[in-house]
């Protein structure tokens, strides 16, 4: 028999699922965004001008920290997995952890790739393709307060899947006893 909270935790996670769909396609296009860099368009009338330009990166370190919105794109498609789960009334099914928990790390490998990666490619350029004694170390900031917030965010998922999955092993004991 349904209970109201199954309504509700259906309805909230069907209000979530279109969330996550919104904010994954809007990840993928900042991807996209990222790599290609700068464009115009005309729509209609009206001249549209598309710039990505992170002031304190040279492009090619933005456009190789672009690969972080794709691994955000599908940390965000494994909740989106989740969200159909818990819909469907699964909510401490072990599927629906693996997600959760899956959610969790690569939010984990997004950020991390969104702090590295603009700074591992520097060190390569730095490196491998400017002549010796040619070197220049462009100005960097990297948003510490931003990408450790994340981490904790990411980490802090992976915590609470890791209790419910505890406790649904732990249900799953109990039935077996009795």
């Amino acid at each position: 028999m349904p209970s109201s909270n199954d309504g509700e935790l259906a309805r909230s996670a069907s209000v979530g699922l279109f969330l996550c769909w919104i904010a994954t396609a809007a990840a993928l296009a900042a991807g996209v965004a990222t790599v290609v860099g700068s464009f115009d368009a005309n729509v209609g009338q009206t001249r549209l001008l598309v710039r990505f330009n992170e002031l304190y990166l040279p492009e090619y370190a933005s456009r190789t920290g672009a690969l972080s919105y794709f691994a955000f794109a599908y940390a965000l498609w494994r909740l989106t997995a989740f969200l159909r789960l818990s819909r469907a009334g699964q909510v401490f099914a072990a599927d629906t952890t693996t997600h959760l928990r899956a959610f969790g790390r690569w939010l984990l490998i997004a950020a991390t790739a969104a702090a590295v990666l603009p700074l591992l490619a520097m060190a390569v350029h730095q490196f491998a393709f400017l002549p010796p004694g040619d070197w220049h170390v462009p100005p960097m900031r990297v948003p510490l307060f931003k990408g450790i917030f994340v981490v904790a965010v990411a980490t802090l998922v992976m915590t609470v899947c890791r209790v419910i999955d505890e406790g649904r092993r732990l249900h799953e004991e109990l039935e077996e006893i009795v």
